[in-house]
């Protein structure tokens, strides 16, 4: 049992309470209000300054599907209508079925599939908007979605295809996908690839489907730290989303219950807090794409900058089966979640920590705010065998009941959910530190830039991170040591500089689109070990004389600066913040740099 004395009884009150009264709370439905409403009086009631934020975003209602082999009166096969999809012809459409595996990129080598559809995996390599995109960018007429979990299975999940992420602008409105979209088992799945093998196999598929823009509601309570508190106005987000699939019990009514009791627990420690708390219940989650927790960032954008402290997403908690603790961290809090792990599982269970994806609410990577999420999960082997099922075989499908929660798990991951909020918004000096970011941040870049054609001068990239490596050891060391017995005031500044040190260095290398927007979801050059320099890439690819080449070329050197740029903004700060806590010390590398004599003449 924590020392933080959580009530895991009143957990599983709101978990029967809101699967028993709001258990389809797809949004724009109705129940997701209700559901909201419930979490406001709930949060009110424990002295949170609760309340629901209106939104309007693109939205998606469910519409039919019908599927059959050959022609409209061939062997049906059961079938769910995606969302945010194109409408079929009434009288549907036959096309030739091409089998692209995960639905990447690589996967259409050699393939034509324009005017046919594609046949693709349930997965996240890609996530299925970006399956959407790639498949509409080559011309298909439509996808298939066969499920994960074992090969089977009969479940039909509920899929969504807008690869924009958050509401369209502009500039991105072209990019949503305009294509046919159907899910089906995976069992179904195998049986079209068995056929394949045979000869070529044609669908015939009728869809109808809708796009609209609502207004939607989504919770958001602040818990405000005393008002003499020393950093009152920094505060840490806490987040679920409220909208999901009938029932979404794991998916994510256990997230939501788990939130608000560590929302009654700060609450009653109010007077101990150093800094403030958000809890935001995310609507537009699972059709509009991350719709609020965008929103979120876009209406407090100037506030998140200035004093967001950390951003924990708490999703699919509880989860039967699972026999491992995953936790998906930001560099600079990798060590911490560690850190966390082992206070609450000890030797008990394998724990992990990797990479933080920029998947489900992570809207805050251009921002850069710090970030990690964590919770019981299955093994590899387990995903493996159930074809990728990281989220178990029942997501997004009507077997996502209280059958599937394990409450011994649940309660485990309560645990770690609440020490870790509660380290945040109380420990005198934040647990970030940047000696991992920075060597993440080095070995992306190596991997990246490599020894291949450097038109930009991008090795002054590299050259920028070892100026700034010794700055961030020193202030590492003096985090872990002298900042403990420092005045409260010179801490504060410490603190402060981490903020900003993680707003110059997160978007570097987690994000193609940069600090003011959002990338669109799962979008493949985000797998490249540094987004933003993915044109680099096709530049190698062009002799040097063409136009494309030479425009590229600017292009880079333009990226480049907006990269040295924030490493030198970075180093400067700690200089700056270095003198303040050694007395007034003058660093002549710094000078110099200004007066133009850098490493980069």
């Amino acid at each position: 049992m924590s020392t933080l004395d959580y009530s895991f009884a009143q957990v599983m009150r709101h978990v029967h309470h809101m699967r028993t009264n709001f258990p389809n709370r797809k949004s724009g439905g109705g129940q997701d209000l209700a559901a909201g409403q419930y979490v406001v009086e709930t949060l009110s009631s424990y002295g949170l300054d609760a309340s629901l934020q209106p939104f309007e975003t693109f939205d998606s209602d469910i519409g039919e599907a019908f599927v059959a082999l050959d022609d409209p009166g061939g062997t049906p096969i059961t079938a769910r209508p995606c969302l945010h999809a194109e409408p079929t012809p009434e009288a549907g459409l036959i096309a030739e079925l091409i089998d692209v595996g995960p639905g990447g990129l690589s996967d259409y080598d050699g393939k034509d599939v324009r005017g046919k559809f594609v046949l693709a995996e349930v997965s996240y390599a890609p996530a299925t908007p970006e399956k959407a995109r790639i498949a509409a960018s080559m011309g298909a007429a439509g996808i298939v979605l066969m499920n994960w979990g074992s090969d089977e299975g009969k479940e039909i999940p509920w899929r969504a295809l807008k690869s924009v992420w958050g509401n369209p602008t502009p500039e991105n409105w072209g990019d949503i996908p305009r294509i046919s979209g159907v899910s089906i088992s995976r069992s179904d799945g195998i049986m079209l690839r068995r056929k394949m093998a045979q000869g070529p196999v044609t669908l015939h598929i009728r869809l109808t489907a809708s796009r609209l823009w609502r207004t939607l509601y989504q919770p958001l309570a602040w818990l405000n730290a005393p008002a003499d508190a020393p950093e009152r106005d920094q505060f840490v987000i806490v987040s679920g989303h409220i909208d999901s699939w009938n029932p979404g019990v794991t998916d994510n009514i256990t997230g939501m219950s788990v939130m608000m009791e560590i929302a009654h627990l700060l609450s009653r420690q109010r007077d101990r807090l150093r800094r403030s708390v958000v809890f935001c219940f995310w609507n537009g989650h699972e059709v509009a794409e991350a719709a609020g927790s965008t929103y979120f960032v876009d209406s407090h954008w100037e506030r998140i900058n200035r004093d967001a402290v950390a951003y924990v997403n708490i999703d699919s908690v509880g989860m039967k089966g699972t026999e491992e603790f995953h936790i998906n961290s930001c560099p600079e809090l990798a060590d911490f979640s560690a850190e966390m792990s082992k206070a609450v599982f000890a030797g008990t269970l394998p724990q992990k920590v990797t990479t933080l994806r920029r998947v489900g609410d992570q809207s805050f990577f251009g921002v850069g705010v710090s970030a990690a999420t964590g919770r019981h999960s299955y093994s590899p082997a387990v995903v493996k065998d159930q074809n990728g099922a990281t989220l178990g075989w029942y997501n997004h499908t009507e077997f996502d009941t209280i059958d599937v929660v394990d409450e011994a798990a649940l309660e485990a991951d309560l645990d770690w959910c609440s020490r870790y909020v509660h380290a945040l918004v109380t420990k005198p000096v934040l647990p970030q530190r940047f000696g991992m970011r920075l060597a993440d941040l080095e070995e992306r870049f190596a991997a990246m830039i490599g020894d291949g054609s450097d038109p930009a001068d991008l090795a002054r990239i590299p050259m920028a991170l070892a100026t700034l490596k010794s700055e961030i050891g020193w202030f590492e060391a003096y985090l872990d040591g002298a900042a403990a017995t420092a005045p409260d005031a010179v801490r504060i500044r410490a603190n402060r500089l981490i903020l900003r040190l993680s707003r110059l260095l997160t978007f570097l290398t987690s994000s193609a689109i940069g600090r003011y927007g959002q990338d669109s979801y799962g979008v493949s050059t985000l797998a490249q070990p540094v987004p933003a320099l993915a044109c680099l890439q096709d530049y190698r690819t062009l002799p040097a004389d063409t136009l494309q080449a030479r425009l590229l070329k600017t292009k880079l050197m333009r990226l480049r600066q907006s990269i040295t740029d924030a490493l030198e903004a970075a180093r400067n700060l700690i200089d700056d913040f270095r003198m303040i806590a050694e007395g007034g010390r003058q660093d002549t590398t710094s000078m110099a740099v200004v007066a133009g004599q850098g490493p980069w003449r």
